[in-house]
Parts: structure tokens; C-alpha cells; sequence
């Protein structure tokens, strides 16, 4: 043995999600990476600078308003804030995915059905339960595959266009 259990250490009710939770996991951080880059390309390559304004407490409006002053139109445009607001929707679902309690279901009829369970941060906590499929984590893993080309074309396409401008 490798120092690797031969088995999955969870129950068997979860052992269905830990491959789609998995590239949750992976995508989020390259898509988060990669939006990482687009900021810091929208800022003119000031990495410092995007870590603080992702920070904010209103990072996706002021990324938004400095994706409308790129110039792009159409489809570019579209395609790209709405990227960045599925991304922050999208975020939300991980974050319950990954921090909140999971727990099978024991009603009758139910035994494969799986729920997580956890709280939100306002004044009142409220709480929130959900019962995610196999399918649901599998998309939202597939969602943060496409935002992260998404991110990395257009941070791409930015610095290739800086660049340029530097060298004239």
C-alpha cells in the first residue's frame, strides 16, 4: 500500500459525488486563477491590485464596470459579464457544496438521496438545506470548465493587446 486507503474513507452514501465533487474542486481554483489573470489584465497586469479588488465586498460589480469599458459589444460583451455573474452564482453553489454538512437521507424510499445542510452569515443566520444530485455537481463542475476558458481567452486576448501597445 502507497499510504492510500484501498477504499473511499466516506460512507457509502457520498462515495457517488467524491469524483464529480473532485473536479469541483480543481475547476473552481483554475477558473478562480484564471479570472484571477483577467482581472489583473483589466488593471493593466497588476496582479496586487486584482487580489484586492476580488477581496471586495463588491468585486463583482466593479469587475463588471471595468469589463464595460473595455470597448467590447455584442456577443463579446454579453458573453463575458454574464461569465462573470454566473461565476459568483456559480461560487455560491461550491461553497455550499464544500463547507456545509452532508448527510443522507433516511426516509423510506430515499436511502440513496443525500443533502448538505448548513447556515448562512447574515445578522439572523437562516438555515439552508439542498439535495444535490450526482448531475447537479457534475454541471456545476462543467460550468467552471467553460467559464475558466471563458477567463483565460479574454485575460489572454488583454495582455496580448497591452503588449502590443507597449511596443509601439
Amino acid at each position: 500500500m502507497d499510504g492510500q486507503p484501498e477504499d473511499d474513507l466516506v460512507d457509502e452514501f457520498f462515495r457517488p459525488y467524491i469524483r464529480a465533487l473532485g473536479n469541483v474542486v480543481v475547476l473552481f481554483a483554475q477558473c478562480e486563477a484564471d479570472l484571477l489573470s483577467l482581472v489583473a489584465e483589466l488593471q493593466g497586469g497588476d496582479e496586487i491590485e486584482a487580489i484586492r479588488l476580488l477581496k471586495d465586498e463588491k468585486a463583482k460589480d466593479k469587475i463588471i464596470a471595468l469589463v464595460g469599458g473595455l470597448g467590447l459589444s455584442g456577443f463579446d460583451l454579453e458573453e463575458l459579464v454574464a461569465g462573470i455573474g454566473q461565476f459568483w452564482s456559480d461560487k455560491e453553489v461550491r461553497n455550499r457544496l464544500i463547507h456545509d454538512d452532508w448527510f443522507p437521507s433516511l426516509e423510506e424510499g430515499e436511502l440513496e438521496k443525500v443533502g448538505t445542510r448548513g447556515l448562512t452569515r447574515k445578522k439572523v443566520p437562516e438555515v439552508i438545506i439542498k439535495w444535490p444530485s450526482v448531475d447537479d455537481v457534475w454541471s456545476l463542475a462543467s460550468r467552471f470548465k467553460e467559464l475558466k476558458y471563458l477567463f483565460s481567452h479574454r485575460a489572454w486576448a488583454l495582455s496580448r493587446a497591452r503588449r502590443s501597445d507597449s511596443d509601439e
